[in-house]
């Protein structure tokens, strides 16, 4: 099987065939939203939507609009 994989290579893109059925099937139907999943990965690890170190509170304002209290 191959994947319309843009930049990135089958590797990188490998943990999808690990992911639970019933969760890429949800994914499938619009149930789950993986762009925001995306987001709030990346605000969690203080990253800016290019992956750069920004620290958690910008990386959050970023990702989900939310200023840190």
């Amino acid at each position: 099987m191959s994947y319309a994989t843009g930049n990135f290579s089958i590797d990188e893109l490998g943990f999808i065939q690990t992911a639970l059925t019933q969760v890429l099937a949800a994914a499938a139907r619009g149930e789950i939203d993986l762009n925001q999943l995306a987001r709030e990965e990346l605000a969690s690890r203080g990253q800016d939507e290019n992956g750069v170190w920004v620290g958690f509170d910008r990386a959050t304002e970023i990702h989900l609009g939310k200023k840190s209290a």
